[in-house]
């Protein structure tokens, strides 16, 4: 550092110095943790420049002693760090889905309300953080809503502890006040049917490319795939591999297929697979979706399913021929339901892929021979309680005769 001038304010502890090219004063502070800190008066009269010199030595012990940091920055110019960190892991392996909800929330709602709020004052500005939501969205947000708000903003402030920009003693309370879990949309096993139906004629419709016919294709198999499976639409259901899947044999002697599905949790990606057994009847045949999979992959449409699967191969099984996997099936899924009419369901609510998430959870619950929840959360990879809150309303369906008095007769 080049440095035309010094005066000592306190003997070994701070002083004053100009720059090159500067007419004003910086001073220097030695910290008790023997770190040097510095800062700029903003003065260029010697006597002003060391009276603020003082002010801002005993500032800085203060906040030494109390574990503050030095400096700080705004929320904003974080926060678009880190967007720009979540922007680029896009194409790579490190990308989660869940990093779009993340950008979305931090864009849309955390910038425009923190704005250049000093991250060591972030805690009172919090306060009002979810009353503003709220009145953005123009109702009470749902508890898992905040939840996505709450993982976003952390990223923020641990970026800013980690910098020491923030002090730990100085986060806010991030408290999930949004509204209970609402009832999701879904499809009953009629609407399902016609799904189905449409859908199979859907996808035959001539396409401006060939790449599109094939997605379509593509499509209506990952459909039914979710629906036969619980599986989760996105990232855990394209990561499925062919040498994931197994087919074996129920105590009975029935086949059954079996996949193993790898769920990545938490911000380290922890590697958690679950086994999931494919509901495989007459009515719910996923060996014909994995044979029409199969055929649509050049590499292996010569080879039997059992030699496929016996090979252990390391290639997703929603792939296009040319190798590569589709980035917006929700987007061709939401053109057929609003070409097929079957976009709302009687929750009011839009039909998403992740429906069919939810369908397979109804039909499990409801059928002639129901499984437990304890099973349901277990296969679908979600704890029990997740599966009181969002279905726990079926348990009126299911006792349905007693209720009404049916049994007595």
């Amino acid at each position: 550092m080049n440095k035309t001038s010094t005066v000592t304010v306190i003997p070994k502890k701070c002083v004053l110095y100009k720059q090159q090219r500067s007419s004003k004063w910086y001073c220097r502070i030695k910290l008790e943790s023997g770190e040097w800190y510095r800062a700029a008066t903003g003065c260029e009269d010697l006597e002003e420049a060391q009276m603020k010199a003082h002010r801002i030595y005993y500032e800085a012990i203060v906040k030494s002693e109390n574990n503050l940091p030095q400096t700080t920055r705004s929320f904003a110019s974080v926060a678009k760090s880190i967007i720009n960190q979540l922007e680029g892991t896009r194409d790579t392996n490190d990308w989660k889905s869940v990093y779009s909800s993340y950008i979305q929330v931090i864009n849309k709602y955390q910038i425009p309300y923190f704005k250049r709020t000093r991250l060591d004052n972030i805690r009172k500005h919090y306060d009002g953080y979810v009353e503003y939501v709220s009145e953005q969205l123009g109702r009470k947000p749902a508890s898992s809503t905040i939840s996505t708000h709450h993982a976003a903003l952390k990223l923020i402030l641990d970026r800013a502890v980690e910098n020491g920009w923030l002090s730990s003693a100085a986060l806010p309370v991030l408290r999930n006040t949004g509204s209970s879990a609402n009832r999701r949309a879904t499809f009953d096993l009629r609407e399902y049917r016609t799904l189905i139906r449409k859908l199979r004629h859907w996808v035959t419709k001539p396409t401006h490319r060939k790449k599109d016919a094939e997605i379509r294709a593509m499509l209506y198999d990952y459909v039914m795939f979710l629906a036969y499976s619980g599986v989760r639409h996105g990232r855990e259901a394209m990561d499925i591999k062919w040498r994931n899947i197994s087919i074996e044999k129920s105590h009975s002697g029935n086949e059954l297929v079996v996949v193993s599905v790898l769920k990545k949790k938490g911000r380290k990606g922890e590697h958690v697979w679950r086994k999931v057994v494919v509901r495989h009847n007459r009515l719910s045949d996923a060996r014909k979706v994995l044979e029409r999979l199969k055929n649509r992959n050049p590499q292996l449409q010569n080879a039997t399913l059992e030699q496929v699967l016996a090979k252990n191969i390391d290639a997703p099984i929603f792939q296009l021929s040319d190798g590569t996997q589709p980035k917006r099936l929700d987007g061709t899924f939401k053109k057929f339901l609003t070409d097929s009419g079957l976009g709302i369901g009687t929750e009011e609510r839009m039909r998403t892929l992740y429906s069919l998430r939810h369908f397979y959870a109804t039909q499990q619950l409801t059928s002639k021979h129901p499984i437990s929840i304890a099973l349901l959360a277990k296969q679908m990879g979600t704890s029990v309680k997740m599966i009181e809150d969002y279905y726990g309303h079926l348990d009126t369906v299911k006792q349905g005769d007693e209720l009404s008095g049916w049994n007595e007769f």
